[in-house]
């Protein structure tokens, strides 16, 4: 028998979240917004660390960025998984040797994946790693977002660094540095913006790729990990501890899901905007979660 569970959370609004069996129903007071995330499906806990996934709509298929270890261990453990849009995992280890793969990007045949100090690009056909690009002073490269014309930037999250890189004649420089770039996580290009999770001060923020403007979208109050556009405006975010949130373009906050107490993490998102699905990979928890978003 379904039980249901009906619990208030404050944000930057406050919402009512109703939580019934595998399908949760956000909606504000005034009846504004709702969405139910449905589950579908999800992995077998054959996956190692999983922190990143990224769907590749050529193919149809998942990627998923196995850690397989500690964030910042160079084991040469780390893995990359193919996995299909029902949840089955295809090839658990198709691309190995590397050292806690973390974030990635797809241009022009080439998968690129950061790899805590350098970003690796990985041929999608073959699997064999094509070039390394060391980052100079990186510790903790994390996510990878690329523009229309092939454009790579990467974020350093180490509190000694926090930078925004790109990748230039393949070749790694600082793109942004400065003080309202702190411990950046979560990136995402859409048209001419950059977003920006930055987790140093729990912001969702956009730049401009031409001026490096920056604009402050909403104020989140803690880390953030994964950025994902809806199309529409709109951000879908998680937090590593176990949040997923959906921030809409006037800065309002909707926690969509919070697994912080069950301690299931909630690491670097992807949303299928033509499919309405959202993937959430859970670190430790070693899987990857689908779930049906719908209004």
């Amino acid at each position: 028998m379904k039980k249901t569970f009906i619990i208030t959370i404050a944000c930057i609004s406050s919402f009512s979240v109703l939580f019934v069996g595998n399908e949760n129903l956000m909606a504000d007071p005034g009846g504004l917004q709702k969405f139910k995330l449905m589950k579908l499906w999800e992995t077998k806990t054959d996956l190692r660390v999983p922190e990143s996934v990224l769907y590749s709509p050529p193919e149809d298929i998942l990627y998923v960025s196995n850690i397989n270890g500690k964030p910042t261990e160079k084991n040469g453990k780390g893995f990359i998984s193919k996995v299909s849009l029902n949840g089955e995992i295809l090839v658990l280890k198709w691309v190995t040797g590397l050292n806690a793969p973390k974030g990635s990007g797809i241009y022009r045949g080439s998968l690129y994946v950061t790899d805590i100090d350098e970003l690796v690009e990985i041929d999608l056909k073959t699997g064999k790693i094509l070039s390394k690009y060391p980052a100079v002073g990186a510790g903790f490269l994390n996510d990878v977002t690329i523009d229309k014309n092939g454009n790579v930037y990467v974020s350093d999250m180490s509190s000694q660094n926090s930078v925004l890189y790109k990748l230039v004649q393949k070749k790694m420089t600082v793109w942004l540095k400065g003080p309202e770039v702190s411990q950046p996580n979560g990136l995402y290009v859409e048209k001419n913006k950059l977003i920006l999770g930055n987790s140093g001060d729990g912001t969702l923020k956009e730049i401009d790729l031409d001026t490096q403007k920056i604009n402050i979208i909403a104020k989140i109050g803690s880390g953030i990990d994964g950025v994902q556009s809806d199309g529409k405006g709109n951000y879908f975010i998680s937090d590593w501890s176990g949040k997923t949130s959906y921030v809409s373009s006037s800065g309002q906050v909707t926690v969509l899901m919070d697994t912080t107490d069950q301690k299931i993490n909630s690491a670097d998102i992807e949303y299928i905007e033509s499919k309405k699905i959202l993937l959430i990979p859970t670190f430790f928890d070693n899987r990857v979660v689908a779930y049906k978003v719908e209004p």
